[in-house]
């Protein structure tokens, strides 16, 4: 199945118009190019004392966009449960303008995790367990932000992780600095050696978490654990073979964005009505 370029691409021209306004008032919000069809996020990531909120989902709100990656060479792929949550019709964009189907396996809600399945020979990455990952450890991530702005070309960045847990002391989480956005969701967060260590699930909502502190926080971004990715999939036939990460290992990003692209790609979710 071909998608029509033109018709998808008038419609991110007239949502990137309002793409402030798809930001859930939330402390911590997904980061999915949700139009409107947002998922709350889970009960544990709730911020008591701050109020949090998301906006009514409304008919017109049918589609939203993610980013995922492919852990298998027979078409396995990880996203964000968040991405592809309550919608019909499931999509992976590839360059060449194919839009294959994808058919989703399993998903696990608490820790935001799916796996879809395409019909297709993959590129993969190789995961790496994350009970090996500490903090000050650089990473980068790929993934596929705002692309009715910036395009499908995607888009790394780099940081560090800031903490072995995330909210709130979350275990199964870390916290990190390479900067996301929304359409992040679901992407690999990746070690030196270019092994998966997390994906990428949320971040701190800056605008709210200053209007209640007058403190502007930046870069505060949260993955789920590939420790969890690997419980959601462990009986999964032929899968390749964890690597070990070594946190001492120069990042070399270049080399990483060249290699692990071809494994990464955008995934779309949409009413059935809309394809």
């Amino acid at each position: 199945m071909r998608l029509n370029w033109q018709r998808f691409l008038n419609i991110m021209s007239y949502i990137s118009k309002f793409l402030s306004a798809a930001v859930a008032l939330t402390t911590v919000f997904f980061i999915s190019n949700s139009y409107g069809q947002n998922s709350p996020p889970p009960r544990a990531l709730s911020s008591p004392p701050l109020e949090s909120s998301s906006p009514q989902v409304k008919a017109k709100d049918k589609i939203s966009i993610g980013t995922g990656f492919f852990i298998t060479d027979n078409g396995y792929l990880i996203t964000s449960n968040h991405v592809i949550n309550k919608f019909s019709s499931l999509f992976v964009i590839f360059p060449d303008a194919r839009k294959l189907p994808a058919k989703l396996i399993r998903f696990d809600e608490v820790n935001d995790l799916a796996l879809l399945k395409v019909d297709a020979i993959t590129s993969f990455l190789y995961l790496s367990h994350s009970q090996g990952v500490p903090a000050g450890m650089e990473v980068v991530t790929i993934g596929y932000p705002h692309v009715g702005i910036q395009g499908f070309a995607p888009k790394i960045t780099q940081g560090i992780v800031n903490s072995p847990s995330g909210l709130k002391d979350d275990k199964n989480s870390f916290q990190f600095s390479a900067e996301v956005q929304k359409g992040n969701s679901g992407g690999p967060l990746i070690g030196p050696g270019g092994t998966v260590v997390g994906v990428v699930r949320s971040k701190l909502n800056a605008l709210l978490m200053s209007q209640n502190t007058n403190d502007l926080s930046q870069n505060v971004n949260f993955a789920t654990k590939s420790i969890k990715l690997l419980d959601l999939i462990k009986d999964l036939p032929n899968l390749p073979t964890t690597r070990n990460v070594d946190p001492e290992q120069p990042m070399r990003p270049i080399r990483i964005y060249s290699e692990s692209k071809i494994s990464i790609y955008p995934v779309l979710a949409l009413d059935s009505k809309e394809e």
